[in-house]
């Protein structure tokens, strides 16, 4: 039996992974909720923004948080790039999306993640690395906090947010929410379609690759190239169980992943809490299949 000392510290360390999680699941859940495209190289993005932070911090000492915006910046880049390369053609002059054109884009994104995978692998071999990033620790009541995932935590925080003032503040952002739920009446309405698709892909990918960097925090000596093929499912567990589209969404699946994780860590094998986490998907999808934020 677990001392309470224990459960309370894994609780804190769980809210604090999963606001991280939250964040590298964000980018997906903006792709998959705008475009309707589920996008399977989402973990080779992820990947790419973790050593985008340890090449920046290996060539200028730049920490995570500081990384994050240029592999944002990045990100957005080569989210346009990807749209144009990979989905305009199929998604343009589309009223709604299909399950043909879902699964043309979904093998598309599956070869680029096999790709990216190998190219990596040839480029930097499976040996890990990671960067240097330790600002300390607090106590608080009694628990050790590290400031490192307090800030990177405070930072996807910051994301989501930005993400929520942007769709529903802005021009721009309702145009992407328009286009998300009815294509035509947006058209009707002035909406660029290509437009609020790419930029919507390009947001995308810049919060999936600032995550990435974000995630850095937690891969001491654990960035690979494959490291997608974990993080890749714990992301599309978390946007299934917060709900495709729904951006708060993200922070409730990537905290109660988080926090399952990490407390039932403490009384099975890693392996075993990883595995109940996936399985939440199982009755989440039965009984709210639309995400349990309503």
């Amino acid at each position: 039996m677990a001392d309470p000392a224990t459960l309370v510290a894994s609780l804190v360390y769980g809210i604090l992974l999963g606001v991280v999680f939250a964040a590298i699941a964000h980018g997906l859940n903006l792709i998959w909720g705008v475009t309707k495209v589920v996008n399977a190289a989402h973990g080779e993005f992820i990947m790419l923004g973790a050593y985008g932070a340890y090449f920046l911090n290996l060539a200028w000492g730049l920490d995570p948080l500081l990384a994050a915006l240029i592999d944002a910046a990045l990100g957005m880049i080569v989210g346009v790039a990807f749209y144009f390369a990979f989905l305009h053609r199929e998604l343009r002059g589309k009223e709604r999306i299909g399950h043909q054109t879902e699964m043309v884009t979904l093998v598309a994104t599956f070869g680029l993640a096999l790709f990216l995978v190998n190219v990596t692998t040839l480029a930097w071999s499976m040996s890990p690395v990671g960067l240097r990033y330790n600002p300390g620790n607090a106590v608080l009541g009694g628990v050790t906090v590290p400031l490192g995932g307090v800030y990177v935590g405070i930072a996807s925080l910051g994301i989501i947010a930005a993400t929520h003032v942007f769709l529903t503040r802005t021009y721009l952002g309702n145009a992407v929410r328009a286009y998300s739920q009815d294509i035509t009446a947006a058209k009707l309405m002035g909406v660029n379609p290509t437009t609020v698709a790419a930029l919507a892909t390009g947001l995308g990918f810049a919060m999936t690759m600032a995550g990435g960097a974000l995630l850095t925090v937690y891969l001491r000596v654990g960035i690979r190239p494959d490291i997608g093929h974990l993080y890749a499912p714990i992301s599309f567990v978390i946007v299934v169980l917060g709900g495709p589209g729904k951006m708060w969404g993200s922070l409730v699946g990537g905290i109660t992943v988080g926090v399952l994780i990490d407390v039932l860590q403490v009384f099975i094998p890693t392996e075993f809490a990883y595995a109940a986490a996936f399985l939440l998907v199982i009755p989440v999808l039965a009984l709210a299949p639309e995400g349990i934020l309503r």
